[in-house]
């Protein structure tokens, strides 16, 4: 069996934790060892080999995704991140992994996962990927359904009909995001199910079914050379998910109820369903002194943080940012991460790179101070800047420098400005140890995006 994981969208709804560069799926949860990326992987591995597992990515997120799945000490094939160069929903990023695995795998059945759901149970789980294996391999589509434990709008719902066998069910509606209203009335129904967003079928029945209900996607794939002309292919594709794209269109899907607890951490207050609550009705997942709060949520990992008198709030500290939120609102949080307009939306002050990470240590409005730790033997990309000039100061290490036409090596207590426009790197020639630089930027624009890359050893160039 083939596993596709989805390792895509911003999770916003989770802000301040998940940012546009260190999405959701790179989140360990509190009290858990492993990011939810790497439980996925983990459990996934327990039904398909490593070399079978294949992760459709952002071309932005593809070396994070490396070094999170490599910091589980398993040797993955680097060429199995598919790397999108847009975002454009699932019905794409599933397509574009189908076609790429074809070549190798013709005749497989394909597991599709989300990188982001919370699953218990998971031996149990795997009992169910093998009904749906089996299921698949008679033709339908197969999607895995979750009984309603509760009144949801936020959820796809699906309406069963008569069996397809044992196992599953013929599908007689889908109800996309009901109103409350209509989800109280389909919540008491037995034959009513949440979509899980996790889909089992075969290769063949999927190109079947995607060159009758989307011969368009289908034709751009089909007709093009992937490795030259993704870029091409994604430019006349439309953004549209799996389920409205081809699930509601085609009758041959059947559902498999999936008995286990599932989540998929859309928002703050799903946390709720996975912690346990004090006597107040409180989980607090910080360093926290309270008095007198009830049903709140207090979400931290460095600072103190006290609350005293609050109810049905949830309050999440990070570094940079501070998100206070009533429970009957967390929905709206991606609306205020729309609103924000500086670095904040994108980055954590500390911020991962395949080189190594940055942590920036004050900024103004022209100005910007970083602390850079590169790994060793790595090196940043070759780069100039077009409004920036940059003054080095090595902390720790030695430091491996082109400036221009220069090649300069600088040592602990040594600095270096480097004027807008000239073309310059940092690396570390060291094979143990960090480097450690104090990096001043100022100019008239301080974004990340002022950086024009040369040369690159992540082909971020």
């Amino acid at each position: 069996m083939i596993s596709i994981i989805l390792a895509g969208g911003a999770g916003t709804r989770l802000w301040p934790v998940s940012r546009k560069f260190w999405p959701k799926f790179l989140i360990k949860l509190p009290n858990e060892k492993y990011s939810l990326l790497q439980k996925t992987f983990l459990r996934i591995k327990k039904f398909t080999d490593i070399e079978k597992i294949f992760v459709v990515v952002n071309k932005e997120h593809k070396f994070l995704i490396k070094e999170n799945i490599q910091d589980l000490n398993i040797k993955f094939p680097l060429e199995n991140i598919l790397c999108e160069p847009d975002i454009k929903n699932t019905l794409p990023a599933i397509t574009y992994a189908c076609f790429y695995i074809k070549e190798k795998y013709p005749n497989e059945i394909i597991g599709v996962f989300p990188s982001d759901h919370f699953i218990k149970e998971e031996k149990k789980f795997v009992s169910f990927i093998k009904k749906a294996k089996n299921v698949a391999k008679k033709g339908p589509i197969v999607l895995f359904g979750i009984k309603p434990t509760r009144v949801e709008t936020g959820y796809g719902h699906i309406e069963s009909d008569v069996s397809f066998d044992k196992d599953s069910f013929r599908i007689k509606r889908f109800i996309e995001k009901p109103d409350f209203k209509t989800a109280k009335s389909l919540t008491s129904l037995e034959n009513v199910y949440w979509n899980s967003g996790i889909f089992i079928f075969s290769l063949k029945t999927f190109f079947e079914e995607l060159k009758t209900y989307q011969p368009d996607i289908y034709k751009n794939f089909e007709d093009k050379n992937l490795e030259t002309k993704l870029g091409k292919i994604y430019s006349q594709l439309p953004s549209v998910p799996i389920d409205k794209g081809l699930i509601e269109k085609t009758k041959n899907v059947v559902v498999i109820p999936l008995d286990i607890f599932w989540d998929d951490l859309g928002s703050w207050s799903s946390f709720e369903r996975i912690y346990q609550k004090d006597e107040q009705g409180n989980i607090i997942l910080a360093k926290n002194v309270d008095i007198g709060s009830n049903n709140i949520m207090v979400f931290g990992n460095k600072r103190l943080i006290a609350t005293s008198g609050l109810e049905n709030l949830i309050v999440v500290d990070t570094e940079d940012a501070l998100l206070i939120v009533n429970k009957n609102f967390d929905q709206k949080v991606k609306d205020i991460v729309e609103k924000i307009s500086d670095e904040t939306m994108l980055y954590h002050k500390t911020t991962q790179r395949p080189w190594g990470f940055y942590t920036i240590l004050e900024k103004g409005e022209k100005y910007k101070v970083k602390l850079i730790n590169v790994l060793p033997n790595k090196k940043l990309s070759l780069q100039k800047h077009k409004k920036r000039t940059e003054q080095w100061f090595v902390v720790k290490g030695v430091a491996k420098v082109t400036c221009g036409k220069k090649i300069l090596y600088l040592k602990q207590g040594e600095t270096l400005r480097i004027e807008k426009n000239i073309p310059h790197r940092l690396e570390n020639p060291s094979n143990k140890n960090i480097l450690e630089i104090v990096e001043v930027a100022y100019g008239s624009y301080l974004g990340e995006d002022d950086i024009i890359r040369l040369e690159d050893d992540f082909g971020r160039k």
